[in-house]
């Protein structure tokens, strides 16, 4: 569950990192437009086109697999979690070592004590 978290994370981050390529490289043909359309011997072409749409979808489908691994906890064995909410304060229930899934930025465990027998 773990790589599963990891796999999620990195390519979520992936996915914003191309976007964010994406948008560059076609402001470099953009730049290298306008200098080559600046000379004066230069013939008329068309200007490129920037994908503002391609680069925003890809960006906003982005935070689908980093919400889902936001929402992943993974409890090492000989610890517990505690659940604790961001507007109630810790919550009852215990998190055992193993993998949880919960809502992500609305609840999140706060700290790993120790299992004691």
């Amino acid at each position: 569950m773990l790589f599963l978290k990891y796999l999620l994370t990195s390519s979520g981050i992936a996915m914003m990192v191309i976007a964010a390529g994406i948008l560059a490289y076609d402001f470099y043909l953009d730049i290298r437009h306008r200098q080559a359309q600046a000379t004066p011997e230069a013939a008329p072409t068309a200007a490129p086109h920037i994908r503002w749409r391609a680069s925003l979808a890809l960006a906003l489908l982005a935070w689908g697999p980093l919400l889902i691994a936001a929402g992943i906890v993974v409890v090492p064995s000989g610890t517990a979690g505690v659940r604790v909410s961001q507007t109630k304060g810790t919550l009852p229930g215990t998190l055992y070592p193993g993998a949880h899934f919960v809502t992500p930025r609305k609840r999140s465990h706060a700290a790993r004590h120790p299992a004691s027998t």
